[in-house]
């Protein structure tokens, strides 16, 4: 719903009604993760989507039935027959789609923390006494404390799932995690190249050079911040998680050494570094002095991007991106398994 919410707050200002077709779980290989929406109003407007366009048909005919006032419905669709084609993945995976009224008046506020990066999370009762309803959740108290628990755990990881309160009732909790970090060091082309990809990843990009001149507005204008710190003075001050990644580019062991000790002993779920074979056997070496073993240098993505053999920097973006995209796929897994499979069923 993130990806719609600008369109529900028009649509709903406008006072329109809405249903939601939302996809609350995945099994297989299906196009779209839990939290995925397809939006269809009153005035018969459609936003959003579930899969690729496979089952969007029928999701929209499940929303015109709850807006003509039938009761909302958890609904699944995949190829778990000879019909499987007709309305399915032909990907072969399966989603669970919760379709239901969407309750206007959770609008602003979801709207509001969507940008100001605020978290927060959104659940639904999936059981067929009270299926639709929906509530916030913001860290204060009011729900079933495996719901709080989970709630708390899932915005920590940015992850959607379905969790079970302590009476068995069934709840779609749907994160709003604010955007992860990524700190980018050295204002070179190929940094200039890789910010726009990583944006259109979801990342808040900050570029950190010392060298001020390299490091302008015209040549980044899509940075969220820019710093003229020395790299190893913003990490001690940056907001460093479990999402966030931290990418040195500068090649410079002045700047590279003090700025991936730091790195290399935070939380921070993915470290790169560019530089030559010569450069990285000096770089460890150097790190190695400091402290630093090997199990944590084996975080240590060097040289960053998958070796494909990329020489423009915009090549050497997308390899970035790649090699960004497989490690949070690997750290979404561990993540969602670390939270108790007596809480979260998806």
């Amino acid at each position: 719903m993130k990806d719609i919410i600008e369109t529900l707050e028009r649509w709903t200002g406008e006072g329109a009604s809405v249903a939601l077709g939302s996809v609350v779980e995945r099994i297989g290989s299906a196009p779209r993760d839990p939290g995925a929406a397809l939006a269809v109003s009153s005035k018969r407007e459609v936003a959003g989507g579930v899969t690729g366009g496979c089952v969007e048909p029928a999701v929209i005919r499940e929303a015109n039935e709850v807006l003509g006032g039938s009761r909302g419905r958890l609904v699944y669709y995949g190829l778990d027959d000879e019909d499987g084609f007709d309305v399915g993945l032909t990907c072969g995976g399966r989603i669970a789609v919760a379709v239901y009224r969407l309750d206007p008046a959770l609008v602003p506020t979801i709207a509001d923390a969507v940008r100001t990066d605020r978290p927060i999370a959104v659940t639904l009762k999936l059981d067929d006494t009270n299926f639709g309803e929906q509530a916030i959740y913001a860290g204060e108290t009011g729900f079933d404390g495996a719901v709080s628990e989970a709630a708390r755990s899932l915005l920590e990881i940015g992850e959607s799932a379905i969790v079970e309160t302590s009476e068995g009732e069934k709840i779609f909790v749907e994160s709003y995690a604010p955007r992860p970090n990524m700190y980018v060091f050295g204002a070179s082309d190929h940094v200039a190249a890789l910010v726009p990809v990583a944006k259109m990843l979801g990342y808040r990009v900050t570029v950190c050079d010392p060298r001020k001149a390299f490091v302008t507005r015209e040549r980044f204008p899509d940075a969220d911040e820019l710093s003229h710190e020395w790299p190893n003075d913003f990490l001690e001050r940056a907001p460093v998680d479990a999402r966030t990644a931290i990418i040195m580019m500068t090649h410079d062991i002045k700047f590279d050494r003090p700025a991936l000790k730091l790195a290399l002993r935070s939380e921070a779920g993915f470290i790169g570094a560019i530089g030559s074979e010569k450069t990285r056997a000096d770089r460890n070496a150097k790190l190695r002095e400091d402290g630093i073993g090997d199990a944590d240098l084996a975080r240590l993505h060097a040289p960053v991007g998958i070796q494909i053999g990329a020489r423009t920097p915009e090549e050497v973006a997308v390899t970035i991106a790649a090699q960004l995209i497989e490690a949070n796929v690997i750290a979404r897994a561990k993540r969602i398994g670390s939270i108790s499979r007596a809480t979260v069923l998806s």
